[in-house]
């Protein structure tokens, strides 16, 4: 194993992180330091952009278009029309859309049913969901898939768009995914976030023996579009369900900050030789120069859902992303240029 690995790690955060990202994979291809990634994980929102960078990094126009189509369709109007097809419209009322039905949305526009056993090895692509009863990280590779606790296998037949689709199936919309293991445990997956909004756990060094696919990353990077939580959110005691999706955000903040303490704890600790952050609602100044607080209250409350993102909105995204990203590289990085 390579002692100068670079990983990558996608945070959550619907179409907005997708748009976001989009800008640092492009600073990065511009920068030409985009073909030294080794390892990406992603979640969520940023697991389709992992996949798709998995699959398409040696092409960048492909790439482009694929993220661009994304972009500019969203997933939730197709979505609503496979289910408003099939007659399945209100299943959400009910028990929540089953993720399968977002992994053929997938495999229409971006994937063509790819086995994960058959992406590319290079870069190695890590795909995180919340695994419900043991409380954990599972995770979804080429080689192996699995959690510390539940162990580790390999699906097969397992598409590359229901590994995507079940990192980010939010609860509030879908129903929890549930698979069997060859070993016979049932696992309970839902959207990644629920443990780890960064996707930054699969990337952390010093783990036990027990932990699967533990990376040896000499740089790691992580890019955070996962952020508005409580801070923006109204109208807490109009129904139940903002009280529950209040209380989800409550606990994904402090979830976030917790990482973000054990990142640098062990970036100071010599354990991850070379860390950068490229954090879209960063408030350090010089993250915040020549930017007006109209443009980054606009960004950083622009919401977490899977709609389009066009126009003036997707520029402004990649923007914020393309000059955090060159200001990360520069005084954090500068190695890889």
């Amino acid at each position: 194993m390579s002692e100068k690995k670079v990983g990558l790690a996608l945070s959550g955060g619907g179409s907005r992180a997708i748009a976001f990202h989009y800008g640092v994979l492009e600073t990065f291809h511009e920068l030409g330091i985009d073909k030294k990634i080794n390892v990406i994980s992603g979640i969520s929102g940023g697991a389709v952009v992992a996949a798709l960078w998995n699959l398409f990094s040696k092409d960048w126009n492909l790439f482009s278009q694929k993220m661009e189509w994304v972009l500019a369709n969203g997933l939730e109007k197709p979505l609503g029309r496979r289910l408003l097809a099939l007659n399945r419209i209100f299943d959400f009322l009910k028990l929540g859309i089953n993720p399968e039905h977002l992994a053929v949305i997938f495999d229409e526009h971006l994937f063509n049913g790819i086995k994960l056993a058959d992406i590319p090895s290079e870069p190695f692509l890590i795909l995180n969901a919340a695994e419900l009863k043991e409380g954990v990280n599972f995770k979804f590779s080429k080689t192996t898939c699995g959690s510390y606790k539940d162990g580790g296998c390999q699906f097969a037949n397992l598409r590359l768009s229901q590994a995507v689709a079940y990192s980010a199936s939010f609860t509030a919309f879908f129903s929890v995914k549930k698979m069997m293991m060859p070993n016979g445990k049932a696992v309970f997956l839902t959207d990644g976030g629920a443990y780890d909004c960064l996707g930054a756990n699969a990337l952390m060094p010093g783990k036990g023996a027990a932990s699967l696919l533990a990376q040896n990353c000499e740089s790691l990077i992580f890019s955070d579009a996962s952020y508005p939580f409580q801070k923006n959110k109204k109208n807490l005691d109009f129904s139940i369900f903002n009280g529950l999706y209040g209380a989800y955000l409550t606990s994904s903040n402090r979830n976030r900050s917790l990482i973000y303490q054990q990142l640098f704890s062990l970036h100071q600790q010599g354990l991850i030789p070379h860390l950068g952050v490229i954090k879209m609602d960063s408030s350090h100044p010089d993250h915040t120069q020549g930017w007006n607080q109209e443009e980054l209250d606009f960004i950083n409350k622009y919401k977490t859902d899977f709609k389009p993102v066009t126009g003036e909105h997707k520029d402004l995204l990649k923007k914020r992303a393309k000059l955090m990203t060159e200001f990360t590289i520069k005084t954090y990085l500068e190695h890889l240029l």
